[in-house]
């Protein structure tokens, strides 16, 4: 092991607990689960095609899809800085050797953005939606930064986007607002997989950016473009559980947010309080096998009625 002067180690351990509190900072309203405890997460490797592959670590943790070849090795999402190096590992123990050229962000929450800053290091060029850039650029209440400035993307798009990388041609594409106002769905159309983020996929309780963009009814809408956009054999992975899921798990979920919207718009139009919706448990119908992910039905409810109630009084 080589030692460090102490004034080094003391920069480089401050450094690591400022990218850890932007990081989490950055994520408290995309996850609402129990805290994370870096040090026991193991990564899950699963192989979706030729040198393309999808690294698990935690519900609470975004999946990171990534693409191995000539070119280099190109990612979407890049997890929590503090499972930088157990990433790392596990994209090279795939045989992996080459720079991480790219990062593909699906949006700008910390549990997919906030390892940005130590690839970008190491010279990894960060990409996203417009959005996505502004929303991190951001300023909060006391003038600090809302996220890290190194782990901005440094290349952004305003609809769609194409790389040729790797043999393979990867379409990103920006849809209508729905987890937030700056996703991305990544399709690798040769291997035909795709990665939709946040959009509605997994059987879990989603999170809804309803301060960034999002909406109920923008994850309904996209969670039917998915389904347009794809095809029977495309391997769908969501940003969460998984790793893979197709048609029959979104079709689930769609029925399920129109089910609880539907019910949640009845009960603000009734006069009732959030705590009286929450009480009511309109998803109780919902909550077997969905319980495994990071967001309580209670915090589901919550987004919900937030997001109903401010575009209901308009």
């Amino acid at each position: 092991m080589n030692k460090q002067p102490l004034g080094v180690l003391a920069r480089t351990l401050a450094a690591t607990a400022a990218l850890t509190a932007f990081g989490l900072a950055g994520s408290a309203h995309a996850q609402q689960g129990q805290p994370l405890d870096f040090a026991k997460l193991e990564m899950k490797t699963t192989k979706l095609a030729d040198n393309l592959y999808v690294v698990e670590a935690a519900p609470g943790v975004g999946n990171v899809v990534f693409l191995n070849g000539p070119d280099g090795i190109l990612m979407v999402d890049s997890m929590f800085p503090q499972l930088h190096d157990k990433l790392v590992a596990a994209i090279r123990a795939t045989g992996a050797t080459g720079p991480i050229r790219y990062i593909i962000n699906t949006h700008l929450h910390g549990d997919h953005t906030a390892g940005n800053g130590l690839f970008a290091k190491d010279g990894t060029v960060v990409i996203a939606q417009d959005n996505v850039r502004q929303r991190m650029l951001a300023k909060k209440p006391d003038g600090t930064p809302a996220f890290p400035p190194a782990n901005v993307p440094m290349v952004t798009y305003a609809t769609t986007m194409t790389l040729h990388f790797d043999g393979e041609d990867i379409e990103i594409s920006h849809p209508p607002a729905a987890h937030t106002d700056g996703d991305s769905i990544v399709y690798f159309k040769k291997a035909n997989v795709m990665q939709v983020g946040d959009l509605p996929a997994s059987l879990r309780f989603n999170n809804i950016g309803v301060d960034d963009g999002g909406s109920v009814d923008g994850m309904i809408a996209d969670g039917k473009l998915v389904m347009k956009m794809a095809n029977a054999q495309t391997k769908i992975v969501p940003g969460h559980l998984g790793p893979v899921v197709g048609f029959k798990e979104i079709t689930i979920q769609d029925t399920m947010f129109q089910t609880v919207r539907d019910r949640i718009a009845k009960m603000i139009k009734e006069g009732k309080t959030l705590d009286q919706a929450i009480a009511a448990e309109p998803t109780k119908d919902f909550n077997e096998g969905r319980l495994s992910g990071n967001i309580t039905p209670a915090r589901w409810v919550t987004l919900i009625y937030t997001d109903l109630s401010r575009r209901m009084k308009k």
